[in-house]
């Protein structure tokens, strides 16, 4: 099915003197999220974490249209559906990372053996992109599995946000750190790089909340690994 982008009428938009002001502003927020219980269902069905929290972040991307938002050709409007865009270590070069796009699939199953299919693929390429196309109808996800975090700043120049530029992507970019046991409980750091001409603080804090009730939830599986 083909993902529609749909457009604003920037005259009726109620944030159009908002996002005039805020364009090219972004800000981090750096959330520890409890995931004891999806931490155990992995543990359990044999799920690895990667396709599993990519999976959860872009569910709850597509939940919310405010986190679907982009610029196409000049004009301001937002997607039907994101799918994942995420960064993964080269097999050959582990000091180099590469980027590879795997389509959202409301069932998690098919997303996540499409996930490892692509993931395998993409690890054995030598390149920024395994894919050749843009893909602006995607949510970026990267990972510092080694390490937990408190905070991440993102330095982006001022060359990537060009005022009156004809195609922008305004969908969070999240970034997960190292799981870790605390009080008993297992706690995931995640920051999120939001674009404040589209998402207020508003917006990330009910971002970490739909992300942290996604994450409770946890995956539907129909057959053990």
């Amino acid at each position: 099915m083909k993902n529609m982008f749909h457009e604003i009428d920037e005259n009726t938009w109620d944030r159009k003197e908002i996002y005039d002001v805020f364009y090219g502003y972004t800000y981090a927020m750096t959330v520890q999220l409890d995931m004891t219980e999806l931490y155990a269902q992995m543990k359990e069905h044999g799920y690895k974490f990667y396709p599993t929290i990519c999976w959860l972040i872009t569910k709850t991307v597509n939940s919310d249209v405010d986190y679907r938002f982009g610029k196409v050709h000049g004009i301001i409007g937002y997607y039907d559906q994101m799918n994942t865009s995420y960064t993964l270590r080269r097999s050959a070069k582990p000091h180099l990372f590469t980027h590879m796009v795997t389509e959202y699939n409301e069932d998690f199953e098919t997303y996540y053996e499409q996930f490892l299919k692509d993931k395998q693929k993409a690890e054995a390429a030598d390149c920024l992109y395994y894919y050749e196309d843009a893909r602006p109808d995607s949510v970026d996800v990267s990972t510092t599995p080694d390490t937990s975090f408190t905070a991440i700043s993102y330095s982006i120049p001022d060359t990537f946000y060009q005022r009156g530029g004809d195609n922008m992507r305004y969908t969070p970019f999240t970034t997960v750190g190292r799981f870790y046991q605390k009080d008993g409980r297992v706690m995931l750091p995640v920051t999120g790089s939001f674009h404040h001409a589209v998402n207020d603080g508003y917006h990330a804090e009910k971002f970490f909340r739909l992300l942290q009730e996604n994450i409770k939830k946890g995956v539907t599986q129909t057959h053990d690994r």
